[in-house]
C-alpha cells in the first residue's frame, strides 16, 4: 500500500516536472519576443549624423531645401538626441557677398545628413567674398570642395549636370573657377569622386544652387497676359510685367483699358533682381486689391480685340508703360449661353494620378531610412482644369519630413500648404492652397517631398497611397488615385521580407492540439500500466537521479548530503 502510494506521489512529481518544464519554455517565448521588440525600440539609440546651415533671407526665407545653404555645420548623436549648432555670431558679414545683417540670417536644420563623405563646400567671388545665393553675370567664382578621405578617386564638380573636372585636386581639396554664365539665370553646382569599391561620393553639403541675377534697362518692357476661356468667358490666368530698375518700395499697377482705369496697389509679387511683377488670376479678379473695389471683371462687359495698358509707378514716379492686345470672347444669345451651361455642367476632369519613390527599400536607421515620393498630375482633359488638394496616407510607421514639400521642384512652406494628422502609428499629408491649383490641358503638377521609416514600420512591402481632390466631377474617379510599395528591411542588400515563424503558439488549432495531448499523456501516465512502467523507467534512470540531486543541492543542501550518505553506505554494503 505505502509502495503504491510512493509510486503516485511520484507520478504526481512527474506531472508537475513537466507543467514547470512547459511554463518556463512559455516564459522563455516571452521574453524571446520581448527581446525581439526590444530591438527596434533601441534604433532611437543609434548614432545618426544631424546638421544645420545658414541660408540668405534675400535668396529665400524658407528652409527645407538645403541647395540654398551656404554653409553647413554637423553633428552626431542618438537619432532622438542629435542636435548641431549654428549661431549666427559665427558669420562675419563683411566676408560675405551679401548686404544683409548678421542677425538676419536665417538658419535651419536637417535630422539626416546621408553622407559625410564630402564635408565642405565654399563658393567664394574673386575679392574672397562667400557666395551666399546671389551673383551678377559678370561675377567669377571659385568653388572648393572638401572630401573626408584621400583614396577617393575621379573628382570631379557636376556644373548644371554638366561633369567638369576640377582645376586643382590637393589631398582631400578639389577647386575650380567659373566665369561667363551666358543665359543662364541658375547655377547648379555639386562635387563627387569615386571610393574604392566603385561608388559614387556625395553629399548634400556639396550640393549648392546658385541664381544669376539678371540686369536689365530701367524701365517698363512688357506686359504679357496669359488667357482663357470658361463659360463663354475670357478670363485673365496670369500677368507678367518685365521691368527695370525695379526697387522694393511702395509700388501701384495701373490697368487700363476701353473706358476703365484700374489703380492695384496690393496682390502682386515684385521681384526686383529679375526685373519682373507678376499677378495670379486670384489676385486680379480680388476687389480688395484694387483702389477702385473694382477688378479684372470688368472685362467681361467687352468683346473683341481690347488692348490693356499697365503703367508701373514707385514712390509715385512712374517707370513707363507696356500694352498687351487680348481677344475677349463674342457675348452669345440667351440659347447659346444655356447650351455652353450645359456643357460646362457635363464638362468632366480627366486628371490621372501617378506616384513613385526614389528608393525601393528602406532601412529603420539613418542614412537608408529616407526616400524622395514623387505625385505627378496630368491634366488629359480639353480645358484647364483645377485641384482642390491632395492626400497621401504614408505607410504605418513612416514619417513626414518638415519642409521637405516641393511643388513643380519650387520648395513652398508647410504653414501655408501642407497639413500632418497621425492617424494611430500612421501620418496622412494634405496638401491644400487657399486657392485651387490650376492645371492647363496636358501640362503636369508634381509633389515632392521626404519621408523616413520610423521604428514602428513593418518589415516587409509597405503600400503608400494618394488621392487626388479636383474641382469637378471626375470622369473616371480610378484615375484620381495612386499608390506605389516600397519594402522595408534589415538590410535592403540582403532584403528578407519573410515573417519570422515562431512555432505551434502561432496557430489557435496548433495551441489546442497542444494542450489536449499534454492533457492525454498527463492521463495515460496516471491511470495505465504502461504510463507506471514509463513513470518507473524516469524515475530509475541516471538522467533523472542527477537532476534529482542537482535540486536537492540547490533547494535543499540537507537532503542532499542526506541522499550522499546513504548511496555510500550502499556501495559500502
Amino acid at each position: 500500500m505505502d509502495q503504491q502510494k510512493k509510486k503516485s506521489k511520484t507520478i504526481t512529481n512527474i506531472l508537475f516536472t513537466l507543467l514547470g518544464i512547459l511554463i518556463l519554455a512559455l516564459v522563455g517565448a516571452i521574453i524571446y519576443f520581448y527581446l525581439i521588440g526590444d530591438i527596434f525600440q533601441k534604433e532611437e539609440d543609434l548614432i545618426i549624423t544631424c546638421g544645420c546651415y545658414y541660408i540668405d533671407p534675400q535668396v529665400t526665407d524658407t528652409c527645407g531645401d538645403t541647395k540654398r545653404a551656404f554653409k553647413f555645420n554637423t553633428s552626431t548623436g542618438t537619432l532622438n538626441e542629435c542636435s548641431a549648432s549654428c549661431p549666427l555670431t559665427e558669420l562675419s558679414p563683411n566676408m560675405l557677398n551679401s548686404t544683409t545683417l548678421q542677425e538676419a540670417y536665417i538658419t535651419c536644420t536637417t535630422k539626416n545628413v546621408p553622407s559625410t563623405k564630402c564635408n565642405a563646400m565654399e563658393i567664394k567671388t574673386k575679392e574672397g567674398l562667400t557666395v551666399t545665393g546671389k551673383i551678377n553675370p559678370e561675377e567669377t567664382i571659385t568653388i572648393t570642395a572638401t572630401f573626408d578621405s584621400t583614396q577617393y578617386t575621379d573628382h570631379k564638380f557636376l556644373i548644371n549636370n554638366v561633369p567638369s573636372q576640377p582645376d586643382e585636386t590637393t589631398d582631400t581639396t578639389i577647386s575650380k573657377t567659373l566665369a561667363g554664365f551666358g543665359d543662364d539665370s541658375t547655377l547648379q553646382i555639386s562635387a563627387q569622386a569615386v571610393d574604392s569599391t566603385g561608388d559614387t561620393v556625395s553629399s548634400i553639403i556639396c550640393n549648392r544652387l546658385i541664381e544669376i541675377t539678371t540686369t536689365t534697362e530701367t524701365g517698363v518692357s512688357a506686359l504679357t497676359l496669359d488667357t482663357y476661356t470658361s463659360s463663354g468667358k475670357t478670363i485673365v490666368q496670369s500677368a507678367l510685367i518685365s521691368a527695370g530698375g525695379l526697387k522694393d518700395t511702395s509700388t501701384t499697377i495701373k490697368f487700363s483699358f476701353k473706358d476703365e482705369v484700374l489703380t492695384m496697389i496690393n496682390g502682386f509679387e515684385l521681384d526686383p533682381d529679375k526685373g519682373r511683377i507678376t499677378i495670379t488670376e486670384s489676385n486680379l479678379y480680388n476687389s480688395l486689391n484694387f483702389v477702385e473695389s473694382k477688378s479684372f471683371s470688368a472685362l467681361d462687359t467687352y468683346q473683341g480685340d481690347v488692348t490693356v495698358t499697365a503703367e508701373v509707378l514707385q514712390d509715385n514716379i512712374s517707370l513707363g508703360t507696356a500694352t498687351e492686345e487680348i481677344i475677349l470672347s463674342t457675348t452669345q444669345d440667351d440659347q447659346t449661353q444655356e447650351e455652353d451651361e450645359d456643357d460646362t455642367t457635363a464638362t468632366k476632369s480627366q486628371f490621372n494620378v501617378t506616384k513613385a519613390s526614389s528608393e525601393t527599400c528602406v532601412e529603420r536607421v539613418s542614412p537608408d531610412n529616407s526616400s524622395t515620393f514623387t505625385i505627378t498630375i496630368r491634366n488629359n482633359g480639353e480645358e484647364t482644369d483645377t485641384i482642390e488638394s491632395i492626400k497621401d496616407k504614408l505607410p504605418l510607421g513612416f514619417e513626414y519630413v518638415a519642409s521637405s514639400s516641393t511643388l513643380n521642384g519650387n520648395p513652398i512652406a508647410d504653414s501655408v500648404f501642407v497639413t500632418t494628422s497621425d492617424i494611430g502609428q500612421s501620418q496622412e499629408i494634405v496638401w491644400e492652397p487657399q486657392n485651387s491649383w490650376s492645371i492647363d490641358t496636358g501640362e503636369t503638377l508634381i509633389i515632392s517631398f521626404n519621408a523616413i521609416a520610423g521604428s514602428a514600420s513593418l518589415t516587409g512591402t509597405n503600400l503608400n497611397e494618394v488621392i487626388v481632390t479636383p474641382s469637378e466631377i471626375p470622369e473616371d474617379p480610378a484615375t484620381l488615385s495612386s499608390s506605389i510599395e516600397i519594402v522595408v528591411a534589415q538590410d535592403c542588400d540582403d532584403i528578407d521580407t519573410t515573417v519570422p515563424q515562431t512555432g505551434i503558439f502561432d496557430s489557435i488549432v496548433g495551441r489546442i492540439f497542444f494542450g489536449i495531448a499534454t492533457i492525454m499523456i498527463g492521463i495515460i501516465i496516471y491511470n495505465t500500466n504502461r504510463g507506471t512502467q514509463l513513470a518507473t523507467m524516469v524515475i530509475n534512470s541516471n538522467t533523472y537521479r542527477n537532476a534529482e540531486m542537482t535540486s536537492y543541492k540547490i533547494f535543499s543542501p540537507k537532503r542532499y548530503f542526506e541522499e550522499r550518505l546513504l548511496e555510500r553506505r550502499e556501495r559500502e554494503r
